[in-house]
């Protein structure tokens, strides 16, 4: 079955090479090393004018301008305001303590840049911070499945996040597993 998904993704559209090369443009990357060469041997400086990074900056501070809290509004029920004020509460209180706006803002410009932003929520391994925490992810860590159609993926057959680790640092967190984890040929040096 897995087998089947990487076969997937390998067939899915070539947009993340797009992706990629419109945000090496908004990061002001718009030159390949190549002509930057050319126009070094020629004594022609590299010039660069960035259009797109001011028009993401100003839909990133509309994007924070208009930003609301979290809340829970009641449904009618009899004592419901009460019970949606304190959970109105506690979900503001996590938006803030796991820096859920700071992720949505960063996942937010790149959408806007690229048209896809991801946010991972996770538990915090930390015992001293707060219990959960959101930061955005890139967006070639994740594949999907293609012929979902609902945007928030719930019809989707599979949802797969890559992401590389050092084996020493998951040898560390699986140690019943290390055997595996080092002797695998990624685990090798």
């Amino acid at each position: 079955e897995y087998r089947k998904i990487l076969m997937e993704i390998e067939q899915q559209p070539t947009w993340r090479a797009t992706a990629d090369r419109e945000m090496d443009y908004a990061d002001g990357n718009q030159l390949d090393g190549e002509l930057l060469q050319k126009q070094r041997e020629l004594g022609i400086p590299p010039a660069v004018e960035n259009i797109i990074t001011p028009t993401l900056l100003s839909l990133s501070g509309y994007e924070k301008r208009v930003r609301t809290d979290w809340r829970v509004t009641p449904n009618g029920q009899e004592g419901g305001k009460d019970v949606a004020d304190a959970l109105s509460f506690l979900l503001n209180q996590a938006e803030r303590e796991s820096k859920a706006d700071a992720a949505c803002s960063r996942a937010f410009l790149s959408q806007a840049a690229v048209g896809i932003g991801w946010v991972e929520v996770s538990r915090n391994q930390d015992p001293m911070q707060y219990k959960f925490r959101c930061r955005p992810v890139h967006r070639n860590e994740i594949h999907w499945d293609m012929q979902s159609r609902e945007d928030d993926l719930s019809d989707a057959r599979w949802i797969r996040r890559q992401k590389w680790v050092d084996p020493s640092v998951l040898s560390a967190m699986f140690p019943e597993h290390r055997d595996i984890i080092l002797g695998s040929p990624i685990g090798m040096d």
